[in-house]
């Protein structure tokens, strides 16, 4: 049986001595393992995604599966043979044979009760969701405990990467464990020792004499010790001392060891020891002169009584430990984990909602109803229809797609209030998931009228007129509507039998001056259209300017014209731009942004005093560029290979000539210690001609001067300056 005491601490676990043989240990490991089977690990991950959201809102997530035990691999049980075998090898003593490893017996402690926690991941709720095991171990063997654990998209690829690397694997065991142990026995020893010693020693002289009396002496000694000692002592072993049942149970041991001891004592009490008679008399009678008597009597009697009584007790262990990852563990990940797109052909759905976008109780419709043919469908359950006579009316088709497309087609049915006539759309083709039939597509052309941004301080009145194109020879016939400050709603309802097209007009605007403006309308499309200003649109012209305003430009003043000729509506606007000043917009309102014309005038004034004017032209789109086209000549003077410790100032010249262009440009850039590098920056009309010459003076610390020029026209954008030799 297990002894509880003198367990072997050892790196993997602990083994238990056995209280029969000395080769036999009860081994409890102490970090948990993923468990073999065929010498590979149970485990298996899957990582899993599908383009429709999770109920939790997530696109992926991941599921783990892994038995868990408490066992030793292979080598660990190697290693814990060895080094049990050197400990009975040593406890054997000097010169016993060493013992073989192999004859070692390795046994699990039997198992009373068991529970065991995982964790994974501790259990964050950002990462996992729910972790399953049965919360007790197999309680044999090697105690494994199945668990499964379902990790959200964040948390896949972070059990994933700690799994995948060496050290602990994100899964945290404790067992709580109990098995039966021997403990000390319980021992009561009660002694009694008696002792009885006497001793008698007579020594008798006679001196007879001729001349004179006789002599007589005597010497006696004579010695009685008697001692008795008792003795009751109670070991408790492993029993707690502060134990109210153990302090009653060593109170039974102590009385029946003391009644016992007394009933032994009784029968082994020693008899009183009598004293010696001095007469020696008849010692005498035989003529002894010199006598000498001794006595001893030495009587000992020894009682002892001793109780034991074996244990076993309950010993509660809890093993616990971050197991190992699976790398740890010896094993490759992407053997044991593989990726699944839920998006499965033999499960894969066309689920279509249908609605129609129609005010039922508002407008002429009195039903629509809307057929769907998907041809894995149909073929054994024919064409589906759906009836809508409500606007919150939902249909909903669903169908598996046999692995094909998801394209349908669909057809619809208008049924109109008080109408015989119905209209019947074409079949139409379509792969979406949410089919809406919006109600421009109801054979309806339909329009809600209304007043928006409109002044009538300046306008006295509007005619609108909508025209549909013609389905038919005057139909539908054109809507005229007068607004006024009386008549601020109109509306449309007609009937078309096919889908509403995209329609025109125009609103003709009476003012209070008496002008008269004309609005075109294109392209209309909605239900709701508002009559807004004549001035309500607005158009804005972009000025933006290019070229040298450092060197060469001064000023650039441009006159601005909108003209609509058809309203006899003129806007106009002037603009100055500079090198402070270099971009503008110009907004104006217009009455119809689709009519009018914008024209400018620009003058341009150069710093040598000339100027260019462009005459008027017209500005095409939005935006106006001004000014030259002009090119960024850029040279960069690098001063680091100037000794500074014999120069004191250094001047670099950079002369650019165009003649072709009127361009002779020159600057000089001044360097003194430490000489951080300069650029020099030249806007050119010719993008192919970046040629320049350069000269450079060195004002030496001596007093002296030096100078450098290039051998002629140069291109370099980088220029490195050098004292001369």
């Amino acid at each position: 049986m297990l002894l509880l005491y003198g367990a072997v601490d050892l790196p993997e676990a602990t083994a238990y001595l056995d209280d029969e043989s000395e080769l036999r240990f009860h081994v409890l490991p102490k970090v948990p393992m993923l468990r073999r089977d065929g010498g590979l690990p149970v485990f298996k991950f899957v990582k899993y995604r599908t383009l429709k959201p999770l109920p939790n809102g997530d696109v992926g997530a991941a599921l783990a599966f892994m038995d868990i035990e408490l066992g030793l691999d292979a080598q660990q049980e190697q290693s814990v043979r060895g080094r049990l075998a050197q400990m009975v090898s040593a406890r054997r003593g000097p010169g016993a044979q060493p013992v073989d490893p192999a004859t070692i017996v390795l046994v699990k402690p039997q198992v009373l009760t068991a529970a065991v926690t995982v964790d994974v991941l501790g259990d964050s709720g950002n990462l996992v969701q729910k972790v399953n095991h049965a919360g007790t171990p197999s309680m044999y063997g090697n105690n494994v405990v199945a668990v499964s654990a379902e990790l959200n998209q964040f948390g896949a690829p972070v059990f994933e990467a700690v799994m995948s690397s060496k050290g602990a694997g994100g899964v945290r065991v404790v067992y709580d464990l109990t098995f039966a142990a021997r403990l000390p026995p319980v021992r009561a020893v009660g002694t009694w020792t008696a002792t009885k010693f006497y001793s008698f020693v007579q020594e008798v002289d006679f001196e007879e004499n001729f001349w004179s009396e006789d002599d007589f002496s005597e010497r006696v000694s004579e010695i009685f010790r008697n001692s008795e000692s008792r003795t009751i002592e109670i070991d408790s072993g492993a029993l707690p001392g502060d134990d109210p049942a153990t302090a009653k149970v060593l109170d039974t041991m102590r009385s029946a060891v003391t009644q016992q001891l007394d009933e032994a004592v009784k029968r082994n009490l020693l008899e009183a020891v009598p004293p010696e008679n001095r007469d020696f008399s008849k010692i005498r009678d035989d003529d002894f002169e010199n006598i000498r008597r001794s006595v001893m009597v030495d009587k000992r009697s020894d009682v002892r009584i001793e109780f034991r009584e074996n244990q076993v007790a309950s010993v509660g262990v809890h093993p616990q430990a971050n197991m190992p990852s699976l790398v740890s563990q010896g094993f490759a990940w992407d053997d044991f984990a593989m990726e699944v797109d839920l998006d499965d052909p033999f499960f894969r759905q066309l689920n279509l909602v249908i609605q129609v976008n129609a005010d039922f109780a508002d407008l002429p419709i009195f039903s629509v109803d809307v057929k769907i043919d998907y041809p894995p469908h149909t073929a054994t359950h024919g064409v589906q229809t759906f009836g809508f006579r409500k606007a919150d009316d939902i249909g909903k088709f669903t169908a598996f797609t046999e692995g094909g497309p998801t394209k349908f087609k669909y057809q619809y049915v208008v049924n109109y209030k008080g109408e015989s006539r119905v209209f019947t759309s074409q079949w139409k083709e379509d792969d979406t998931t949410d089919l809406k039939i919006n109600v421009d597509e109801l054979g309806l052309w339909l329009v809600d009228v209304e007043i928006g941004d409109m002044n009538f301080e300046q306008v006295s009145r509007a005619v609108l007129t909508l025209e549909h194109p013609e389905i038919a020879p005057g139909v539908p016939a054109v809507q005229r509507f007068q607004i006024d400050q009386n008549t601020k709603k109109a509306t449309v309802r007609e009937l078309l039998l096919e889908p509403v097209q995209p329609y025109g007009g125009s609103i003709k605007y009476f003012m209070k001056d008496g002008r008269e403006y004309v609005k075109e309308l294109t392209g209309l499309k909605g239900r709701r259209f508002y009559v807004d200003d004549p001035f309500s649109a607005t158009r804005t012209v972009q000025l933006r300017t290019r070229g040298d305003f450092e060197r060469r430009i001064d000023s650039i003043f441009v006159d601005l014209t909108y003209a609509d000729a058809r309203n006899d509506y003129r806007q106009t606007s002037s603009m100055a731009l500079d090198k402070d000043n270099r971009s503008g917009d110009w907004s104006f309102p217009v009455i119809d942004e689709g009519q009018g014309e914008v024209t400018y005038r620009a003058i341009t004034t150069y710093r040598d005093g000339t100027s260019t004017d462009s005459g008027e032209l017209a500005v095409t789109g939005r935006t106006l560029l001004l000014g030259e086209e002009s090119v960024t000549l850029t040279v960069t003077v690098v001063p680091d290979l100037i000794d500074w410790t014999l120069v004191k100032l250094a001047t670099v010249e950079i002369h650019y000539t165009d003649p072709a262009h009127g361009i002779d440009e020159s600057e000089t850039l001044t360097f003194r210690k430490p000489g951080a590098e300069q650029k020099f920056e030249l806007a050119i009309q010719d993008r192919t001609h970046k040629s320049y010459m350069w000269k450079a003076r060195f004002f030496m610390a001596d007093g002296t001067r030096k100078e450098v020029a290039s051998p002629g026209a140069v291109t370099d954008e980088t220029l490195v300056v050098e004292l001369p030799a």
